[in-house]
């Protein structure tokens, strides 16, 4: 046999190889990138949060309670979470839709975004905590993320505590008195002086 065959044989055997582990490795990427692709359509724009007609049938009833349903607060917190990300904006991750679901004070984020050009989807899990104070605040922290049910080491795809005001969507002579964290929802209740309450919101009508 010539010494050139035998010289080509181990370059054949490497190229081999080397094809082998490359199809190995793409084979690899495109499970990871369908792995980690969205489980939902998923977007970040919100509906204001209008407490006007409510706070108007609360100054008529002279009930100072209001209830926000879950639905609200997922239009409420997307947009603490749009607020939170024009001042911090993220360098390696675009997230490009979210959505809240409620658990007491158990809040469960769905979301979607952008590592470079790879579309993933994640599970956040938060804790809410709420306050009186400054007319009324949410606190939601980060408990952990996950992937199609596995959680991500801790540091991974986090999110810091993202604080949510209640003031900016109520009139300044209604302070918040009480906060409490239902099933679903979230209720509220006021000190309120009734006489310019009504006055005012007869006004914005």
């Amino acid at each position: 046999m010539p010494r050139t065959s035998k010289k080509r044989a181990p370059r054949r055997i490497l190229l081999r190889l080397f094809a082998g582990f490359a199809l190995v490795l793409l084979l690899a990427g495109t499970a990871a990138v369908w792995y980690v692709k969205p489980e939902y359509k998923l977007d970040m724009s919100y509906d204001r949060l209008d407490l006007e007609p409510q706070l108007l049938q609360m100054a008529k009833e002279r009930r100072p309670v209001l209830t926000l349903t879950e639905d609200e607060l997922n239009n409420l917190f997307k947009k603490g979470l749009n607020d939170y990300l024009a001042e911090h904006p993220l360098t390696l991750v675009r997230l490009t839709g979210a959505r809240f679901r409620q658990s007491g004070d158990r809040l469960t984020a769905d979301i979607n975004g952008l590592a470079g050009p790879v579309p993933f989807g994640a599970e956040i899990g938060m804790t809410m905590k709420v306050s009186t104070g400054a007319g009324g605040m949410i606190m939601l922290r980060h408990d952990y993320t996950s992937i199609r049910n596995r959680k991500l080491p801790e540091g991974v795809l986090s999110i810091p505590p993202i604080a949510v005001p209640l003031r900016e969507h109520m009139p300044f002579m209604v302070e918040v008195d009480k906060i409490e964290l239902l099933d679903s929802g979230m209720r509220i209740s006021f000190d309120v002086n009734w006489n310019d309450l009504l006055q005012l919101l007869l006004k914005l009508k």
